[in-house]
């Protein structure tokens, strides 16, 4: 009998990273924004929320090593948009292979109140749970360009670690700043597969490997690629040529219930 793991796990990843985790915010419309560069040390909030501010775009290099920036956004949520989940989603410039240890921000409301920290693994920020439509957003973000000491490969030489010595060069260029809608239901589909896939990895070859290998290859089946957003949600999903699968897709929902309480149960016994 072949073994068709390396196929599965293989498409599972390709489909998650092109395709699903990019579908998680289906619609979005970008900041107006603008920054102030501090000449040196960090100032109080109050000080950096009447900062004078110049227009800046994405894509702008920004922050010297121990550097402080201050970013004035704002913008106006979609009249169509009523009804959605919004987010702010803001790119410093991370680097998402790691954790920290790089730049960092911290988001204001212009009353001086904390809303949120920003790190590589955590970019977004609270706007709407169900929006109205025409919402003002005016936020401030407290910017840290810290350089990265501890590479892939940590402990080399580096002048960077005092500010007396490190470069003026910046180190760090934003990639987005932008308004958009949340999908719940591709978020969690996100996370079901991330999990899945890694419990399989630890699992020995048995009937539950193959049930859980077995549930995410039907789910990719009934899944459209041309419209994530729709087929991720629970129920009957369409094909790209409009026809119901239902008994297909009650399959992959049943098998994937099964592979959930595996999940569930190996989280609980290792609880």
């Amino acid at each position: 009998m072949h073994d068709d793991t390396s196929l599965t796990t293989g498409r599972v990843k390709r489909v998650l990273q092109e395709r699903v985790l990019p579908a998680i915010y289906s619609q979005s419309v970008p900041l107006k924004v603008s920054w102030h560069e501090l000449p040196g040390e960090p100032v109080t909030p109050r000080e950096g929320l009447a900062l004078e501010f110049s227009p800046t775009q994405v894509g702008t290099p920004w922050g010297a090593a121990w550097g402080t920036t201050w970013f004035h956004l704002q913008g106006t949520v979609p009249a169509s948009w009523a009804g959605c989940r919004v987010e702010a989603v803001i790119d410093l410039g991370f680097d998402v292979n790691m954790t920290g240890f790089q730049c960092e921000g911290l988001v204001y409301r212009p009353d001086g109140i904390t809303i949120k920290a920003l790190n590589p693994r955590n970019q977004w920020v609270p706007i709407a749970e169900s929006a109205a439509g025409d919402e003002v957003v005016d936020l401030y973000l407290e910017a840290a360009s810290n350089p990265v000491l501890l590479d892939h490969h940590p402990f080399l030489p580096t002048e960077q670690g005092d500010i007396l010595t490190s470069s003026s060069r910046k180190l760090y260029t934003t990639r987005r700043m932008d308004l958009a809608v949340f999908e719940p239901a591709v978020h969690d589909l996100a996370l079901d597969l991330e999990v899945l896939l890694d419990l399989q990895e630890q699992l020995p070859q048995g009937p539950r490997k193959m049930q859980i290998l077995q549930a995410l290859d039907n789910a990719l089946d009934v899944l459209d690629l041309q419209d994530i957003t729709a087929t991720a949600r629970p129920g009957p999903r369409r094909t790209r040529r409009g026809a119901i699968r239902t008994r297909r897709a009650q399959r992959a929902r049943d098998l994937g219930d099964r592979a959930l309480a595996y999940r569930l149960r190996v989280v609980v016994a290792a609880a």
